[in-house]
């Protein structure tokens, strides 16, 4: 063991210039990658906040609601009943979810909540004041006009609002700037994959006539490879620590910094437990990426 840590030593001092490069590629293709996973975990966390692009959202009536369809007040369930049944017969419908009021009043909680501002105007309203609603999830998020024109006239019915209009924007720059992400986090892993081997090869030449000797001493095929694997592993778990606190830093700084506060009542955005599952996922992706590369490669070049 302490021949191979002399070696391990030993080849990082040799590989300096080398290794720091690696831990560089390493740490941005990472942290790129842990950023592609947080914005899908935001797409996630909007959809399951608001509903995907294919629903309607179709709010009753409240005590306050201005609709001229809410002169009576509060619908009633019979109206409840009514618009029910439209949305169950119109053909453009796949299916629809009911949220009571205590539902949504719930959601913008947890929505409203993110912010100083939306936490003091929250403290105003109550279950009461909000609607009941039927998400709507459409056979095709293009056709939507005839269950909006069937449903918003009806007595009892506030306003039915499409999503597609209203995330359809959000989604898209949420989809570009994750594959955007992810993109050139693939192409900085190929490189980093690319320096692995390249590293492993040289430091393998330079070390061509201690292998051999090992060789010829009897030293065993994993005794040759351990000191390379340890120095990926290190660089590994080095990177993976960088990446993290990049991530730490984006969500502490922009997430939580700026997005929560600014944008907070857009969308509920992701916290520290979507960060801390994304970090823990980068690590086995650096694990995966330093080790792989290094137990082929040294199998190739190791082989005197």
């Amino acid at each position: 063991m302490r021949s191979t840590l002399s070696e391990l030593g030993q080849s990082l001092s040799r590989n300096k210039s080398m290794t720091i490069s690696l831990v560089v590629t390493m740490t941005v293709s990472l942290l790129l990658a842990a950023l592609g996973l947080l914005i899908q975990s935001q797409a996630d966390r909007t959809e399951k906040y608001f509903g995907d692009k294919l629903q309607l959202q179709v709010n009753l009536c409240t005590k306050n609601s201005p609709s001229q369809n809410c002169i009576g007040g509060v619908a009633t369930d019979d109206q409840k009943a009514a618009v029910q049944d439209a949305i169950r017969a119109n053909p453009e419908v796949k299916s629809y979810e009911v949220r009571t009021p205590a539902d949504n009043f719930s959601r913008a909680r947890a929505l409203l909540g993110q912010s100083e501002t939306g936490r003091k105007a929250l403290e105003t309203l109550g279950p009461d004041s909000f609607p009941e609603s039927y998400f709507v999830t459409l056979k095709d998020a293009n056709k939507f006009d005839g269950v909006v024109s069937q449903v918003s006239g009806m007595d009892g019915v506030g306003n039915v609002n499409s999503l597609k209009k209203l995330l359809g924007p959000l989604f898209s720059a949420l989809s570009k700037m994750q594959y955007a992400a992810i993109a050139t986090s693939l192409l900085l892993i190929f490189a980093a994959i690319l320096q692995v081997s390249n590293t492993i090869r040289m430091t393998a030449y330079a070390r061509r006539r201690e292998i051999g000797i090992m060789r010829l001493v009897g030293a065993s095929s994993w005794h040759i490879q351990l000191p390379f694997v340890l120095e990926s592993l290190i660089a590994a778990l080095i990177s993976a620590a960088l990446a993290a606190a990049g991530l730490a830093a984006f969500t502490y700084f922009v997430v939580y910094g700026y997005l929560r506060d600014t944008l907070g009542q857009i969308t509920t955005w992701v916290g520290w437990h979507e960060a801390f599952v994304v970090a823990g996922l980068t690590t086995v992706l650096a694990l995966v990426l330093a080790l792989v590369p290094t137990l082929v490669m040294t199998r190739k070049y190791l082989d005197v």
